[in-house]
C-alpha cells in the first residue's frame, strides 16, 4: 500500500513533484507517518503550504480515508562533505573492494551544475569498476537519493597491490562520525553485534535499521510482569527496562524485554547497544528496542573532538577580502549615511560590520546578498561582498533581481567558511546582527562551523533610516562601518 506513494503523487501532479524522495514510512495501526526528502533549493524556495496540502491529500487518497496521515518534509543539504560521506557509506556497503582502495579525501566534488565526481584510481581498480557497472550504479544512487544528475570522470594512476580489509571497508562511518568503545562486558545478546563502531545519536534518522549506539544511562526504570498473565502474550518476558542514553550529541530512549535482571545496569553506567531505531509517534525523539547490550568505556573526549566546531579555514576558497578605498557621500548615494563632518572618530573602534539583503518566503528568511567590512582602529581596512545563488519563485521585481544577480554566484553554504575566516571571532556590528548570525549558523551547523562572535547593535537612528534603502549590501556595510566609527 505504501510502496506506490511516489508514483501516485507523480501521476496526480505530472512533473510537479518529481523532486520528492521517500524517507521513513511508518504504519502503526490506522496511523501512517510519511517523511519526504526535499532538495535544498526546492525546500527553501519552491515548497509552499499549498504543495504540502496537495501531497498530503494525494497520500490520503492513496491509502484510503480510514487512515490518519501525517506528512513531514526534511531538507537535503548538499555540500561536498555530505556527498563525500554518502558516497563512502554507499560504496562500503555495495562496493567494498573498490571502497578499500579509494582515497575519499582525493575525490573531487563539484556541485555547481548537478554533481560532478572525479576519482583517482589504479588501473586494475578502474577495470574492476567497469565489470560491476560502477558508473551506472553510482549515478542511479545519487539520482534516487538526491535527484541529482551525475557525471563521473577518472584519473588513472599506476597499479599497486590491491588491498581489501572487510572490517575497514564495510565501516566508513555513518556520515563520517563514529566512536569505538572499549572494555565491553556483555549483558544481553551477542558480543559480535557490538563490534561495529557506535554512531553518534545526533546522526540518527529513524530509518528503522539496526545500528549501534553508546551513551551514559539516565532515568532508568525497571518493572516485573505478573507471571499469571503469561498466557496473554505471544512472547512473555519477566522484566521490562526503560531508560535513555546520552553520548553528548543527543539522547535515545531505550527499551529492553528480558527474562534476566541486570544488576550492573544503573544510572550513570556507560553502555553500548544495538537495536532497531524508530522515530516516536508522540515526539521528534528516537527509540531503540535493544537486541544486544554491554557495559563499556566510552571515549567521550573523542566524541567531543569529533563534534566540536571546526576552526576557520586558513585559506579563502571562494571569496577574498578586497582593500577598501574611501568613497564620498555623493558616490555612495545613500540616504542614511552618517554625516561625518560634525563627528569625532573613535580610534578604538574594532570589529566587522555585517549587512545582508534577504527575502522572506513562506518558510524562512533567505539571504541573497551579504557583505562584511573590517574596521581596525577607527578605519575601514577591507571588505568582502557577494550575491548568493538563490531560486525565488515569487513574481516580483526584488525576487527577479535576486535570481538574476545570484545566477552565477555561490551558495551561502559555500561561502560560510570564508565569512567565518573574515570575521575571525571579532565583534560583529550591524542593525540586527544576532538574527543574521542565527540564519548563518543554521547553514553552518551541518558543516561543523559556528559563528560565536559577540555583537554590537547599531541604532537605526545612527544610520538615519528614511524610507527605502538605496545601494547594495556592500554600501550598507560601509554605511554601518561609518556609523560604528563615528558613533
Amino acid at each position: 500500500m505504501t510502496d506506490n506513494i511516489l508514483s501516485v503523487i507523480k501521476q496526480t501532479f505530472p512533473g510537479k513533484y518529481d523532486y520528492l524522495r521517500l524517507g521513513l514510512v511508518k504504519l502503526n495501526g490506522k496511523k501512517l507517518s510519511v517523511t519526504f526528502l526535499v532538495p535544498e533549493d526546492v525546500f527553501d524556495y519552491e515548497l509552499k503550504n499549498e504543495d504540502i496540502q496537495n501531497i498530503k491529500k494525494a497520500v490520503s487518497e492513496t491509502i484510503g480515508t480510514d487512515y490518519s496521515v501525517t506528512c513531514q518534509f526534511e531538507k537535503i543539504i548538499l555540500t561536498p562533505e555530505s556527498i563525500r560521506s554518502a558516497l563512502a557509506e554507499h560504496m562500503a556497503k555495495h562496493f567494498p573492494l573498490i571502497a578499500a582502495n579509494i582515497d575519499f579525501s582525493r575525490v573531487t566534488i563539484d556541485l555547481s551544475d548537478g554533481l560532478a565526481l572525479s576519482f583517482t584510481v589504479q588501473q586494475n581498480i578502474r577495470d574492476y569498476m567497469q565489470t560491476v557497472d560502477f558508473d551506472k550504479r553510482i549515478k542511479e544512487f545519487f539520482y534516487q537519493k538526491y535527484c541529482l544528475n551525475v557525471t563521473i570522470d577518472f584519473s588513472v594512476v599506476e597499479d599497486s597491490e590491491v588491498t581489501f580489509s572487510p572490517e575497514t571497508a564495510m565501516d566508513p562511518g555513518r556520515y563520517g562520525k563514529t566512536v569505538t568503545v572499549t572494555d565491553k562486558v556483555l549483558m544481553m545478546g551477542k558480543l559480535a553485534d557490538l563490534h561495529a563502531p557506535a554512531v553518534h545519536i545526533s546522526t540518527l534518522r529513524g530509518e528503522g535499521e539496526d545500528v549501534v549506539c553508546c551513551g551514559k544511562v539516565n532515568y532508568l526504570s525497571f518493572k516485573t510482569r505478573d507471571e499469571s498473565k503469561r498466557a496473554e502474550y505471544k512472547k512473555f518476558f519477566k522484566h521490562y527496562y526503560t531508560f535513555s542514553i546520552s553520548d553528548t550529541t543527543g539522547f535515545l530512549n531505550v527499551f529492553i524485554n528480558t527474562d534476566d535482571e541486570f544488576g550492573a545496569l544503573q544510572n550513570g553506567a556507560e553502555v553500548v547497544c544495538k537495536g532497531r531505531v524508530n522515530a516516536r509517534e508522540d515526539s521528534s525523539n528516537y527509540s531503540m528496542y535493544v537486541k544486544s547490550i554491554a557495559l563499556c568505556k566510552i571515549p567521550f573526549s573523542t566524541i567531543a573532538e569529533q563534534t566540536k566546531p571546526l576552526d576557520p579555514p586558513e585559506n579563502y576558497s571562494v571569496l577574498f577580502p578586497k582593500e577598501y578605498h574611501e568613497v564620498t557621500y555623493d558616490q555612495m548615494g545613500f540616504d542614511f549615511l552618517v554625516d561625518k563632518r560634525a563627528k569625532k572618530v573613535n580610534h578604538t573602534a574594532n570589529g566587522v560590520t555585517l549587512a545582508v539583503r534577504a527575502i522572506k518566503t513562506e518558510r524562512a528568511v533567505v539571504p541573497y546578498e551579504v557583505a562584511m567590512c573590517s574596521v581596525e582602529d577607527g578605519k575601514i581596512k577591507e571588505y568582502m561582498h557577494t550575491f548568493l545563488k538563490v531560486a525565488f519563485t515569487e513574481d516580483n521585481e526584488k525576487a527577479e533581481y535576486a535570481n538574476r544577480m545570484g545566477y552565477a554566484s555561490p551558495r551561502l553554504s559555500t561561502v560560510i567558511p570564508d565569512l567565518l575566516k573574515f570575521s575571525a571571532g571579532r565583534l560583529i556590528v550591524g542593525v540586527n546582527p544576532s538574527a543574521v548570525l542565527e540564519v548563518f549558523n543554521k547553514i553552518a551547523k551541518p558543516l561543523r562551523y559556528t559563528f560565536s562572535n559577540d555583537v554590537h547593535v547599531l541604532q537605526p537612528a545612527a544610520l538615519k533610516y528614511e524610507g527605502e534603502k538605496k545601494g547594495d549590501a556592500l554600501e550598507e556595510a560601509i554605511a554601518a562601518a561609518n556609523a560604528f566609527i563615528f558613533e
